[in-house]
C-alpha cells in the first residue's frame, strides 16, 4: 500500500483529503507543520502546503534534497505564485496545485507521481 504525508496546518482539508485518499486505497498520515514532517519515516508521496507556521514547502523540498529523498512532493498553495511554483519544481517538485483543488486531479497527479 502506497504511504502518503500531507503537510497542511488546515486541520479540516488535512482531515478531508486523508479520509478521501484512505477511502481510495492509500495509507494516509497528516502533520501541521515542516518540523512535524522532518520526524515522520519515509513516505511513498509527499503532499506539502506552500505556507506552513514554522516554514514552507520550499525549506521541506531542501531538507528533503539534502537528505537525499526521493518520494515524489506535491506542492499545494492558496496562494499560486510563479515564483515559488518555478523554485518548487528546481527542487525536485513533482508538481505544484493550486487550492481549492479538484479531487480528482489531484488523484491524477498522485497516480501520475508513483508510477514515475
Amino acid at each position: 500500500m502506497e504511504r502518503i504525508l500531507i503537510v497542511d496546518d488546515d486541520i479540516t482539508f488535512a482531515l478531508m483529503l486523508r479520509t478521501w485518499l484512505t477511502k481510495r486505497g492509500f495509507d494516509v498520515e497528516s502533520v501541521g507543520s515542516v518540523a512535524a514532517a522532518l520526524a515522520k519515516g519515509s513516505y511513498s508521496l509527499v503532499l506539502s502546503d506552500m505556507r506552513l507556521p514554522d516554514e514552507d514547502g520550499i525549506a521541506l523540498l531542501q531538507w528533503m534534497s539534502g537528505e537525499g529523498i526521493a518520494a515524489p512532493v506535491i506542492v499545494m498553495t492558496s496562494y499560486a505564485e510563479i515564483q515559488n511554483a518555478v523554485r518548487s519544481m528546481k527542487l525536485g517538485a513533482r508538481d505544484y496545485v493550486a487550492k481549492p483543488v479538484n479531487p480528482d486531479e489531484l488523484l491524477k497527479k498522485i497516480r501520475e507521481a508513483l508510477e514515475a
